[in-house]
């Protein structure tokens, strides 16, 4: 009886084989859907496809409120209400300073922020208003 890879569907001859997801595949052709690193250790899989821990993550894990895009388990990030950004999308709207864990800011439309120092010297209320201006 001939077993054919799972993943490259040509017939395993090498002398080890590696069993995932119940299906049988030679050993180099265990690698993730997304980057193609090779799978040694763990793996993620949907869809019957398999992934590393950072492309499942990014695919399938949670999304940033800024960028939309996945988050990775090793990207650091920012919480403000209930949504989570990564931190190059935690930034002011109007002078695009990175704001930081604790600092006073001010909150537009869920997913857009206002440092305290531009709010109150009116450049929130300008950048609001071409904000608004520009997308209707």
């Amino acid at each position: 009886m001939i077993i054919v890879c799972a993943g490259c569907d040509k017939p395993i001859l090498d002398k080890f084989l590696l069993n995932v997801l119940d299906r049988t595949w030679h050993s180099d052709c265990v690698r993730c859907y997304d980057c193609h690193s090779n799978l040694t250790d763990k793996c993620f899989s949907r869809e019957g496809k398999l992934f590393c821990r950072n492309d499942f993550f990014r695919r399938y894990g949670t999304k940033c409120g800024g960028c939309l895009q996945g988050i990775s388990p090793s990207d650091l990030v920012r919480k403000a209400r209930d949504k989570v950004f990564h931190l190059n999308c935690f930034t002011c709207m109007v002078c695009r300073k990175q704001l930081s864990t604790g600092e006073e800011l001010y909150v537009l439309d869920d997913n857009k922020f206002i440092c305290k120092e531009d709010y109150m010297t009116g450049k929130g209320k300008i950048s609001i208003f071409n904000y608004y201006y520009f997308f209707f």
